[in-house]
């Protein structure tokens, strides 16, 4: 089931309205840079689904929990969890036991001493991941799923323009996500975490996926451009030598589209709107 991304909802979050910005490309002043490659990667989260927001809101109170059931631990370590900041830093774009690990160990928190060092397999992580499952499952069950209007119609005009798309996410549940929402059957194919080769031992997206989606695109990187909403998914694709990387800040944040810039995007749009190309 689709919904809208405007949808009100107890996990959304207030970033204030959005306002022009010059760095933006504009469709009224160029046209779509999209059009010169021979195949389209967009990322999931974030520019398909309106799901960080959600994700953010169920991290945060899963968080709640636990750090109200950790009275032993100093009270800078179990400051609240941030749904902007934190998310964004420890979460957007990682598989969720990648995050907790990062995010757990940032804040300095000792694991149990029969746990040894933070990892996937850990106790307390696998119980975090399925906390924030639970939630995020609830709400999924009541509300649907959000996606953005604009991806569709920005996929539409790329395949009409005989350019196939792949939707990649580390999520190992993507598949699942775009069938419930009804939109799988937009793009020429899905890559999500449960494509990795193998185990990764490094937090963060993992570029593999991104090349997998390539190949099935029968594409190059070089000939290939590729949208993404998080930090993380733009320094991946730029790694991997993509023909274009744009940033996606929805929320027309000059802070994040900077940080999207350092990170390697060659432009940053407030919309998708933006890319899609005349029919």
């Amino acid at each position: 089931m689709v919904t809208t991304s405007a949808q009100q909802d107890p996990f959304a979050l207030s970033h204030g309205a959005t306002a022009h910005r010059s760095a933006l490309i504009t469709a009224e002043t160029r046209p779509s840079p999209l059009i010169r490659y021979h195949a389209l990667i967009v990322g999931i989260e974030g520019v398909v689904t309106d799901t960080a927001r959600i994700h953010a809101g169920a991290w945060q109170r899963t968080f709640d929990t636990f750090f109200r059931r950790a009275e032993h631990l100093p009270r800078h370590i179990t400051r609240p969890f941030d749904p902007d900041g934190d998310f964004r830093r420890f979460f957007q774009g990682r598989a969720r036991a990648d995050g907790v690990q990062a995010f757990l160990s940032a804040r300095g928190i000792p694991p149990p001493e029969d746990e040894g060092t933070w990892a996937s397999a850990s106790r307390t992580v696998r119980t975090l991941v399925a906390q924030e499952d639970r939630l995020f499952d609830a709400y999924m069950q009541r509300h649907g799923v959000p996606v953005w209007p604009d991806s569709l119609r920005l996929v539409g005009a790329m395949r009409r323009h005989a350019v196939p798309v792949a939707a990649v996410s580390a999520s190992r549940r993507a598949h699942a996500l775009l069938a419930a929402a009804g939109v799988q059957h937009r793009f020429d194919t899905v890559v999500d975490g449960r494509d990795r080769a193998r185990p990764r031992h490094s937090a963060g997206p993992d570029p593999a996926l991104l090349r997998e989606a390539v190949r099935r695109l029968r594409a190059t990187p070089l000939r290939t451009a590729v949208v993404v909403a998080a930090p993380a998914w733009v320094t991946a694709a730029r790694r991997c030598g993509f023909g274009l990387v744009v940033g996606l800040d929805r929320e027309d944040r000059a802070e994040y589209a900077g940080e999207l810039y350092e990170r390697g995007a060659g432009h940053v749009v407030g919309g998708l709107a933006e890319l899609i190309p005349a029919t």
